[in-house]
């Protein structure tokens, strides 16, 4: 006969429980109360305060996962699946459109694929003491930027009881966590495996000139062409719907600005700018005359569809773009030493040619006013200087920070419309979360650009190679917080983070100074899936 008993997972078993009908009854007393208790705090609660409620069970779930046994395998299959899923979604689906409940979320598919996508790397931490090893040598690759990166979690930890806001602030801190350093994590993860960032690269591009193309279409129609076709119930709030779907046109010219699925046209402008360095870098390294030629019409029609957003922070990222990779890739065939008079003739020709484009934006009307700003973004460069003003005393009152959520109200700078607003990343870090904390951001950004820079003038494997173009676009992200405080592209840029560091632990180990650990450095395309004993165990536990 075979065995029936219940299976458990390893150091497991069961044990009698006592049943007795005063026990019992007790629980289930316990229990109605408990509900009973939930019920009044959500009728008394705020809106904003019912993720309070969801703190004790959360906290559950963490105490179940961390008691959960150590395992030799996690679902490295089921990450790889739901990972590329997320990333499309990211960067497709407009922000706008969502379910929205009462205290809770817009609930996107962007956000749910996020959910399912953190839980599997959250229980993958809790259950393999070898992820958790191989994931913190990788991210800890390049110490400057490990340093600053705890810095700058630490800081966002440190400002929460300080915070006018506290509610807001932790629900900042948790979005975060899941959005910005579990997507790093996991990239650490994807990117240190042959393939990835070579499919990230490709995966960009493509997603640009499909938003180019939308964004041409968009220009036709005078609103995004999907505006007119959102589902009553997905239409999330209808005074941001507004803002959203309208043209946000300057005052001074009255030119639509094309946003795409994208909450503003900065933030459109701001993506095609990080995607450029990843073309530029294949047109330099591409074989093939046909191929070289369809990259440089992609670029050009993406430096297109920038222009119709009308907005100097793209044109400013393509700048930094054409002026940086030319730079690197001039000093890396130099130092290759087999290039004859080629090689200082393009180190020392570059910084030329940068000079010769910067006169040539200078001395051309047109482009000075796009690029530099003109009569009709004047109204834009004063309330940035007055911006910068307001906020010295405000740190020099409290340079430890005010806490995340809290910068709009502290400095108290409104638009014409009456709405408070930042338009720099740099003063919304700095209020935020202090002198410490804005140095921590932006040093753990240039600590991995010079990571990714290093990697590319050493290597000559091909992928390893894209480390520049990440570089690249990380100092394009760190030049656009001067003058944008929207978080809509910090998924993608830490993103881009943890393709850098993956990539500079593969080329670590290349030279024997980086060794994955356990089953990572057997065969990690091997997969086990959560096992449904596994489930039921956490069940079990869970009560």
């Amino acid at each position: 006969m075979a065995n029936s008993s219940p299976t458990y997972l390893p150091t497991y078993s069961s044990r009698p429980v006592d049943t007795s009908r005063g026990r019992r009854a007790l629980i289930v007393l316990s229990r109605i109360l408990l509900a009973a208790g939930y019920g009044v705090m959500v009728v008394l609660l705020p809106p904003k305060m019912l993720f309070v409620l969801a703190l004790p069970i959360a906290a559950m779930l963490l105490v179940t996962l961390w008691m959960l046994p150590d395992r030799a395998t996690f679902p490295l299959a089921s990450l790889e699946r739901v990972f590329p899923v997320y990333i499309v979604l990211n960067i497709v689906w407009p922000v706008y459109i969502a379910v929205a409940l009462p205290g809770l979320p817009w609930l996107t598919p962007t956000r749910m694929v996020l959910f399912v996508q953190s839980f599997l790397l959250v229980y993958s931490f809790a259950t393999s003491s070898d992820l958790r090893q191989y994931i913190g040598k990788v991210a800890q690759s390049s110490k400057w930027f490990w340093l600053s990166f705890l810095f700058w979690e630490a800081m966002q930890v440190i400002t929460l009881p300080l915070s006018r806001t506290p509610a807001t602030s932790a629900k900042m801190l948790v979005d975060n966590q899941l959005s910005f350093v579990g997507v790093f994590f996991l990239g650490c993860l994807i990117f240190s495996r042959k393939g990835w960032a070579t499919w990230l690269s490709s995966t960009l591009i493509i997603l640009a000139l499909i938003s180019s193309a939308n964004g041409f279409l968009e220009l036709h129609l005078g609103y995004p062409p999907w505006a007119n076709h959102i589902p009553s119930f997905m239409r999330a709030d209808e005074s941001v719907m507004a803002v959203v779907l309208g043209a946000q046109a300057r005052t001074a010219d009255g030119l639509y600005r094309v946003h795409g699925q994208f909450p503003l046209s900065l933030v459109m402008a701001e993506y095609l700018a990080l995607s450029l360095p990843f073309v530029v870098h294949l047109i330099v390294t591409s074989p093939g005359f046909a191929r070289r030629t369809l990259l440089v019409l992609a670029l050009v029609f993406i430096m297109s569809a920038i222009l119709i957003t009308q907005s100097r922070l793209g044109l400013v990222g393509a700048m930094v773009a054409f002026a940086a990779y030319p730079l690197m890739w001039a000093y890396r065939v130099w130092r290759g030493g087999n290039s004859g008079m080629l090689g200082p003739a393009l180190l020392f020709g570059a910084p030329v040619g940068v000079v010769l484009l910067l006169g040539v934006v200078m001395s051309s009307h047109t482009l000075s006013n796009r690029i530099l700003g003109g009569g009709a973004q004047s109204a834009s460069n004063e309330a940035r200087k007055v911006q910068r003003e307001m906020t010295v005393p405000r740190v020099l009152h409290n340079p430890i920070g005010y806490g995340l959520g809290n910068s709009g109200t502290v400095l108290g700078y409104a638009n014409p419309g009456g709405f408070l607003t930042i338009d720099s990343g740099l003063l919304t870090t700095v209020l935020d979360l202090g002198v410490v904390g804005v140095v921590a951001f932006f040093g753990l950004l240039l600590a991995a650009a010079k990571e990714g820079i290093g990697v590319y003038l050493r290597t000559t494997d091909r992928e390893l190679g894209l480390a520049a173009p990440a570089a690249i676009s990380i100092l394009i992200f760190v030049v656009i917080r001067f003058v944008l405080s929207q978080e809509n592209d910090f998924p993608l840029a830490f993103l881009i983070l943890g393709m850098i560091m993956g990539l500079v632990a593969r080329e670590r180990a290349s030279r024997g100074e980086f060794a994955p650990v356990g089953r990572l450095a057997a065969d990690p395309a091997q997969d086990t899936p959560i096992p449904l004993a596994a489930a039921a165990s956490v069940a079990r536990i869970a009560g």
